[in-house]
């Protein structure tokens, strides 16, 4: 059973302090991303990195923010149970070395679904798992991109509405790696493809002043 050490809030008041975070922890992710595109900066994804976007994104709601996990966990809606709390330290920092030796060969949507799912899949936290898995996927695919992408649903806000397919992402790469021992990324690329176009024709719509159809 998961064991979380919780500040004493309302309902509402930790609904409330969660968009703020949010909010935060995109501003966060922004900075981010301008500091990996700046000229001749090569990209290095270290530990440190999750741990500030999970740290934002449960600031005041965890009394422990930004630390891994001690304890066991359970994921909703996934058969996938998540390793033991001892082992999550070198696991993170093997899904860093394998993002950073896979930098130049993977392609973005690749590496943003490895990273959303790899992520979920290790748990590290207690709480805010999915909100830094989405977050730090989006960096990777700006990264990736070599841009700050413009538009609004951004992918984090698009899955954060429709977590249905979110959750069937991730359930397909789980079943991938436990029935076929393969990395398979299909379902999730393809739905960052689909959200991408999405926020990218935002941009062509606000300009021409009407909806268009991606």
């Amino acid at each position: 059973m998961e064991f979380v050490l919780s500040i004493n809030l309302s309902d509402e008041e930790k609904r409330q302090l969660e968009i703020d975070n949010g909010l935060r922890q995109y501003d966060f992710a922004q900075e981010a991303i301008q500091y990996f595109l700046e000229p001749e900066r090569p990209f290095a994804l270290r530990n440190s990195l999750i741990q500030d976007l999970q740290r934002i994104a449960v600031d005041g709601i965890e009394d422990f923010p930004g630390e891994w996990r001690k304890s066991p966990v359970k994921i909703s809606k996934s058969q996938h149970t998540p390793p033991e709390a001892h082992l999550v330290p070198n696991l993170v920092t093997e899904l860093c070395d394998f993002v950073n030796s896979e930098w130049h060969e993977q392609s973005p949507f690749y590496l943003s679904s490895f990273i959303m799912w790899r992520l979920n899949w290790i748990h590290p936290f207690s709480d805010g798992n999915g909100r830094t898995s989405r977050m730090l996927s989006y960096i990777i695919l700006c990264v990736k991109l070599r841009s700050i992408l413009p538009g609004s649903p951004t992918i984090p806000q698009q899955i954060e509405a429709n977590r249905a397919h979110y959750f069937q992402a991730l359930e397909a790469a789980d079943k991938a790696l436990s029935q076929q021992g393969l990395f398979n990324f299909d379902e999730m690329e393809n739905m960052l493809k689909g959200m991408l176009a999405t926020q990218l024709l935002s941009v062509v719509e606000t300009a021409n002043g009407g909806k268009l159809t991606p």
